[in-house]
């Protein structure tokens, strides 16, 4: 059965547009002092012309969001709507708020509390690699020499990311209705991949570094259907074309909807590739359209999940120390290299992303945790509770329990 979420949510409460529309504002105010604040804003360009004619420096942009934060306490809310959109406008100013006054308040920022410190965090991942992966002695070259027959070859690589996309594309449909002429297009490596508003998404291939077999479906998901492209698409359809929410035609890279955002998105490749469907898929299409042996892919996906885990648990821990500054640089690095088994060069580049995009892998993690157990991993609910997430809007708090 097909989801229409244009009809999950309730009539608009106009008196916070007002909030919202200075909001927006104050967001593009702040990106210009903190361009890696806003990642994409697909809004009304005479708002972003309207906002820019002034600069506002951090501290004033701090000062609104306090107004606005004791605005939104003088309203009281009366429909679940309403009190879902209040909701999600207080996870955003505060989160406004702790950008701009650099403050690294983990839970303001993210809407979750920050990770706790477990020094032996991996110790199960790589006792459960040590037991598949064959060969014996160091954990990390077995990990690489293993993967390595799996790397796509690069002149390959976009004829079988866009086969995994097209493929999860239709997966998707079969379960949620896609607004009317959403569409992706593909850049290359030196472009930026964002949503650019009306349904549309530029998505960036990016291979610079090797990319193996395992990681396509993950990619197309993550960042096409449903993930990021499909959220992005549907939340403009139905929060801001559809109700009017502007506060969603920016999207910062600090909030507690980007918490589930991205954990929507990393869950997406389970949603639409559920069980042997990975596994099927990629041996039967994108083995060939890589010009790869199969091999034992059976073998590849337990790795590839254990791996999986490792990585993403293992930067949230990084990028929450680095965020802390109780976390030397060099030891994040060694870290990647020695825990997560990355290679010098993959290192060090991932490091610079984590520096880049401060504590939000750790974000990352936590909603994936969260869609995950609200969503759940088998059942005829699974596509109804993700659309929920996708235009409810919902904020962690509201998946703290599995329904």
């Amino acid at each position: 059965m097909l989801i229409d979420v244009s009809d999950s949510l309730e009539e608009d409460h106009h008196h916070m547009d007002d909030i919202a529309r200075f909001y927006v504002k104050c967001t593009l105010w702040l990106g210009v002092s903190d361009p890696g604040y806003v990642s994409t804003y697909f809004g009304p360009e005479r708002l972003r012309e309207e906002a820019l004619t002034v600069e506002v420096p951090p501290e004033s942009v701090a000062g609104y969001t306090g107004e606005l934060l004791a605005t939104l306490d003088t309203i009281e809310p009366l429909s679940d709507d309403a009190r879902a959109r209040h909701a999600g406008l207080r996870g955003l100013v505060r989160a406004l708020e702790a950008r701009a006054r650099g403050n690294l308040d983990f839970e303001a920022s993210f809407g979750i509390p920050a990770p706790g410190d477990d020094p032996g965090w991996f110790e199960g991942f790589h006792t459960a690699l040590d037991g598949i992966l064959p060969g014996s002695g160091d954990l990390a070259s077995r990990y690489r020499e293993f993967m390595a027959p799996f790397v796509v070859p690069p002149d390959r690589f976009f004829e079988v990311f866009v086969a995994a996309v097209a493929e999860s594309r239709r997966r998707t449909a079969e379960h949620i209705m896609l607004p009317p002429g959403e569409e992706i297009e593909y850049l290359a490596p030196e472009g930026r991949g964002r949503y650019l508003g009306g349904g549309r998404s530029l998505i960036r291939v990016n291979i610079d570094r090797p990319v193996t077999i395992d990681q396509i479906l993950p990619l197309a998901c993550g960042e096409g259907y449903p993930g990021r492209h499909t959220i992005q698409a549907i939340r403009d359809a139905v929060l801001v074309r559809g109700r009017g929410w502007i506060e969603h035609t920016g999207v910062p890279v600090a909030s507690p909807f980007a918490t589930i955002t991205e954990g929507a998105a990393r869950f997406g490749v389970e949603m639409a590739f559920p069980g042997v469907d990975r596994t099927k898929f990629t041996e039967e299409i994108l083995f060939p359209l890589a010009g790869l042996e199969p091999g034992d892919t059976a073998l590849l996906e337990g790795v590839n999940t254990i791996a999986t885990g490792l990585f993403y648990s293992g930067t949230a821990r990084i990028a929450a120390g680095l965020a802390a500054g109780t976390l030397p640089r060099e030891e994040a690095c060694g870290i990647l290299k020695d825990v997560l088994l990355l290679t010098p060069e993959t290192a060090e580049a991932c490091l610079r992303c984590i520096e880049g995009f401060g504590a939000y892998p750790a974000a990352v993690n936590e909603g994936y945790r969260r869609v995950r157990d609200y969503v759940g991993t088998s059942g005829s609910q699974q596509w109804e509770r993700f659309a929920r997430i996708l235009t409810a809007p919902l904020v962690p708090a509201d998946l703290a329990d599995t329904p």
